[in-house]
């Protein structure tokens, strides 16, 4: 018996990659102290046409001037990473005056905290995203939000969203109780803040400390786990292996690694 060999096209074929948007050029509207080391600053601009967050503590990329310029130049799509580019929360977008704010810790020398330090009405950036955020299980009635100052814009677009049936328990390590401040929401919070000092060594340590002496979260409570990347780390497996909890029900993002100059904003923390 023979077989006659098929012919037919390949429904296999990969379709071709897709084109990443080019950069949006946005101006600097407004800037706000909210406490001695985080600022709020407002971008906008006609680019930001189509600028859409779907879920809560999303990303995008900033593109910061390099030494010497008034304004970056705008990269090509699929041209050179620029060195000077790094990853923010998008905070409150409003699509009908195409504004989007962002919060900046002043954490000292880099391009972004550098800038956002002396940052003035008129002063443009570029911007790329919105990336993907945390699919927030808005109807499950206890949340523990676990994060550190670089962590606090996505806790914040968190908060925001959550119905005012939900409780949510809110740990947040700063420098010290001069970076406290009232976070807005619906939801019923208990907040705690506890500080860590200036030593960026000791990230996380507080936050141990704290979950620690309170014991077991809730049995239902959903978490989301955001800070130093290798703290992270040491917090999920203590939620894990010393509090009893599941890991499905932890969310876990390393917002930035101790010693390494911008940290990829995909680490998850799966491995720990």
């Amino acid at each position: 018996m023979s077989e006659t060999p098929d012919t037919s096209p390949s429904t296999d074929i990969a379709p071709p990659p897709r084109k990443r948007r080019p950069p949006r050029r946005v101006e600097v509207t407004r800037v706000q102290t909210l406490s001695p080391l985080m600022r709020r600053i407002t971008l906008q601009g006609a680019e930001l046409e189509g600028f859409e967050v779907k879920d809560p503590a999303g990303y995008m990329k900033l593109i910061f001037p390099e030494p010497g310029q008034s304004e970056p130049d705008r990269p090509l799509p699929d041209g050179p990473r620029p060195t000077a580019m790094r990853t923010y929360t998008p905070l409150a977008v409003r699509p009908e005056v195409l504004e989007v704010d962002v919060d900046f810790v002043l954490h000292g020398d880099g391009p972004a905290s550098t800038w956002a330090a002396q940052a003035q009405t008129g002063q443009v950036l570029y911007l790329m995203g919105p990336g993907p955020g945390y699919p927030l299980p808005a109807q499950a009635p206890e949340h523990l939000l676990i994060g550190d100052d670089s962590a606090l814009p996505a806790l914040e677009t968190i908060l925001a969203r959550l119905p005012a049936t939900a409780h949510a328990r809110l740990l947040v390590e700063v420098v010290d109780g001069a970076e406290e401040r009232a976070l807005p929401g619906a939801a019923q919070v208990d907040a705690q803040w506890v500080a860590r000092g200036a030593d960026n060594a000791q990230a996380g340590r507080a936050l141990e400390a704290a979950l620690r002496l309170a014991g077991p979260p809730a049995a239902d409570a959903r978490i989301y786990l955001a800070c130093e990347a290798a703290a992270m780390r040491r917090i999920r497996r203590l939620l894990i292996d010393e509090l009893g909890v599941d890991r499905s029900r932890i969310v876990g993002r390393g917002y930035w690694k101790l010693g390494t100059v911008n940290h990829p904003d995909h680490d998850y923390g799966e491995d720990a």
